[in-house]
């Protein structure tokens, strides 16, 4: 490189990727139009090709400038963490923790560990954040979160994140108490396919296993009613109709004993994959380090 890459090289070539325009960009990190041109020049010099094709309309990333503001955004990511973490330490504290949550450590394994967590470091800030396994992977390899919890799947582990296991969790096919089959002391795919059903959408592990239950049976996979991996709303589904759905065995467990769901009587068995935990190869936080070891102790 010619020149040394800085933080407002970062800036500019992620708001130029974002806003498609020179003009638009300059307004979003305050600069002039000239300035922000100047600093995309700099910027191709320093990696020695063309990152953005300009047209009247504006400009569009190249397929060099789509790899640059990948990394660029990572790290800026991890720029702003360690800025973060540094400060923290300085004020002799922890900082804050980034957890990325999946649906089923909702219900036992997060709160009981984030329980834990607090009683040892009472002054860490903790934000969870929910979403589908990809959404959240793809978060924690931009640096946006620091880890995700819950089942591991195939792209749970490679030469960016790293997978541990933790345990196995098994799930429950579950319906209202006074449901047709809750009284049924064996329930046979077949009459649990004609009902309808609340699932995960395609792709999330447990639909992967319950379609896999269907075709095992030689009968086809019923199509769910409703989509949904939250656990509050499937059970308010399943509480007022006859819909069928799964849930984590804690979680299950909770509302059985409650008696406002019952556990049917059907094995689907350790198909699942295990419960875990993913992080970035990256050297972890002084956070991510006490939370992982909640986690190994609680699930020990």
């Amino acid at each position: 490189m010619s020149s040394p890459l800085r933080m407002r090289h970062l800036d500019v070539l992620l708001a130029v990727a974002a806003e498609g325009s020179m003009q638009r960009a300059a307004l979003r990190v305050h600069l002039t139009q000239p300035a922000i041109s100047k600093l995309v020049r700099e910027l191709e010099t320093m990696f020695g090709a063309a990152l953005f094709d300009r047209t009247k309309r504006g400009v569009t990333l190249t397929e060099c400038g789509r790899a640059l503001t990948i990394r660029a955004e990572y790290l800026r990511n991890d720029i702003e963490r360690a800025r973060d973490e540094v400060a923290a330490i300085g004020r002799g504290t922890l900082g804050s923790l980034r957890i990325g949550a999946l649906p089923v450590v909702e219900s036992a394994l997060l709160p009981q560990s984030l329980m834990a967590l607090r009683r040892i470091a009472p002054e860490l800030r903790i934000r969870v954040q929910d979403g589908t396994g990809v959404a959240l992977l793809e978060s924690l390899r931009r640096g946006e979160i620091d880890c995700v919890i819950g089942r591991l799947d195939s792209g749970a582990d490679g030469k960016d994140i790293r997978a541990e296991k933790l345990l196995r969790l098994p799930t429950r096919i579950v319906a209202r108490r006074r449901h047709p089959l809750a009284a049924r002391k064996r329930v046979t795919p077949e009459q649990l396919a004609s009902y309808p059903w609340v699932l995960p959408q395609p792709g999330a592990p447990i639909r992967t296993v319950i379609d896999g239950v269907f075709a095992a049976a030689g009968i086809p996979a019923p199509l769910p009613a409703v989509e949904s991996t939250s656990i509050r709303l499937n059970y308010e589904l399943m509480r007022s109709s006859d819909m069928i759905g799964v849930m984590p065995d804690d979680a299950a467990a909770a509302y059985n004993a409650g008696r406002a769901l019952a556990i049917l009587p059907f094995d689907i068995g350790e198909r699942l994959p295990w419960v875990g935990v993913m992080t970035r190869t990256a050297p972890p936080s002084q956070a991510l380090t006490l939370f992982l070891r909640v986690l190994r102790e609680r699930c020990g």
